[in-house]
């Protein structure tokens, strides 16, 4: 692994995130949801509620009940930037995405908090009717276990120039790549478990799809990951897996010390 070439990156502030979505409601229908759906974020540039903060962040979108036979139904990553503090107003860049880059309006949302959920509302594609509508979503941060390694990679220095991302936190671990056009609608996604055993870890792979490459590059990551023996990654450093360059966007452990 080539650690040799570092480029200093600025300070990332607060903690990476597990989260899940509870529910989804179209025009002020009723709550449901049917989509099993994982988005794991890095730590910011700034405060996460202040002006310009930016993170890191791979969301994946997968058919209910959760099974390899799942199917996309939306999938994507890019860098999450905080608009406004008060209210609290997100937008998600979309680098790539499944349903094909910048298709459709921005991403934006804004977020309050109730029950214990974090409640986003905007105005996004309801893919029953085929219209952009007001919808509210329900997410949930799930707890991360402490002093457990973690990494965002992108596959170029600059995000919006990446065709692949790779996030491990946690016990989940997710690779997305698409290649840059005419290839555009060939989307690759793998979604693996870490499940832990007396002695360490036992590695599950709860969905592939176009992920000949991917997959084993994922385990690789792990691999690596798995070898820092208390020197993780330093961010912005390019790491060699499976000879592809990979930039480190964030590198850490949960819980504990982090890198800069």
């Amino acid at each position: 692994m080539n650690n040799s070439h570092m480029q200093t990156e600025p300070r990332l502030y607060g903690t990476p995130s597990i989260t899940i979505r509870k529910s989804i409601a179209w025009n002020g229908g009723q709550p449901s949801e049917d989509s099993d759906v994982l988005v794991l974020s890095s730590r910011s540039t700034s405060d996460p509620h202040s002006k310009d903060s930016t993170q890191l962040y791979l969301d994946l979108r997968l058919s209910k009940p959760l099974v390899p036979e799942s199917t996309i139904t939306w999938g994507f990553a890019g860098i999450r930037a905080t608009l406004s503090s008060t209210p609290l107003r997100l937008r998600w860049s979309h680098y790539i995405d499944s349903r094909g880059r910048d298709s459709g309006a921005a991403d934006e949302g804004t977020m309050t908090s109730c029950d214990g959920e974090e409640v986003e509302t905007g105005i996004g594609l309801n893919p029953q009717t085929g219209e952009h509508e007001l919808y509210e979503e329900r997410w949930e941060d799930q707890a991360v276990t402490p002093a457990t390694p973690f990494a965002f990679l992108t596959s170029s220095r600059e995000p919006s120039e990446s065709t692949g991302f790779i996030a491990i936190l946690g016990e989940h671990a997710l690779a997305l790549r698409q290649n840059q056009s005419p290839n555009d609608t060939k989307f690759q996604a793998v979604r693996m478990l870490r499940i832990p055993t007396s002695s360490s870890s036992k590695l599950e792979v709860l969905f592939e799809q176009n992920a000949d490459t991917l997959l084993p590059l994922l385990k690789s990551a792990l691999s690596e990951v798995d070898k820092w023996n208390g020197s993780p990654w330093q961010c912005g450093q390019e790491v060699t897996i499976q000879e592809d360059c990979w930039i480190v966007w964030d590198a850490g452990m949960a819980g504990g010390e982090v890198t800069a």
